[in-house]
């Protein structure tokens, strides 16, 4: 009798070390396939815990705040099933797209589950920006004196063109007759030099506007300063 119980206590600690939460997921990565810009994909996960103790997810964690996941519970039982859901954002997005979310959990084989969300995001409107031309030419200034051309901003896509920032150097200034383009219509900028010193002035003007696939455009500005 004494022998038997000593081997149920022997045994009873090497069982409670296999005893453990598994986590085990049906796919970690799920396609979407095509979808247009603006909309937002919903995606589900599914996992089971095969293991033989309760799962617990510590955490989940999106790669960005485009993606987002809330659980509605946080503890499976053995043979239990849940489903991770997952929704993503598409707008400002175009192209091939791979999001990811990180799955913490108490199940020692996989403490961290990598879950992968891919398509193809189609932009079929936006607004395109195009300057023409993008090089201006001084020729020969003096120092003080200031010089003006006048370069065109072309809409040439299906949304308004927003112009949000234009950075330069402290001897160019732009002034802009509109801050807003509308398809297919085109505003004028005039670009004013005045030159600090003598020499070779050489520089860009860059033009931020809300064009997602291309945000900057740059116009090229050249002077021989005497």
């Amino acid at each position: 009798m004494k022998k038997s119980l000593l081997c149920v206590v022997l045994l009873l600690p090497g069982f409670l070390l296999l005893s453990k939460a598994t986590i085990k997921f049906k796919a970690t990565a799920v396609d979407f396939g095509e979808i247009d810009s603006g909309k937002v994909v919903e995606v589900n996960f599914e996992f089971e815990n095969s293991g033989d103790t309760l799962l617990k997810i510590k955490n989940v964690v999106p790669s960005c705040g485009c993606t987002t996941s809330i659980l509605d519970k946080k503890e499976y039982l053995p043979g239990e099933k849940g489903t991770i859901p997952a929704k993503f954002n598409t707008t400002g997005y175009s192209g091939k797209v791979i999001k990811s979310i990180n799955v913490l959990t108490d199940d020692p084989g996989n403490a961290d589950v990598l879950l992968r969300i891919t398509g193809n995001v189609m932009l079929r409107e936006y607004p395109q920006a195009e300057i023409k031309p993008d090089k201006i030419s001084f020729g020969n200034v003096k120092v003080g004196k200031s010089q003006s051309r006048k370069i065109t901003l072309l809409n040439s896509g299906s949304l308004d063109l927003k112009i949000i920032e234009i950075s330069c150097a402290p001897e160019i200034s732009v002034v802009l007759h509109a801050k807003t383009v509308s398809p297919r219509k085109a505003v004028d900028l005039e670009i004013i030099f005045t030159p600090f010193d003598p020499g070779l002035f050489n520089t860009l003007a860059k033009i931020r506007t809300n064009d997602s696939r291309i945000p900057y455009v740059f116009v090229r500005i050249d002077a021989e300063v005497k």
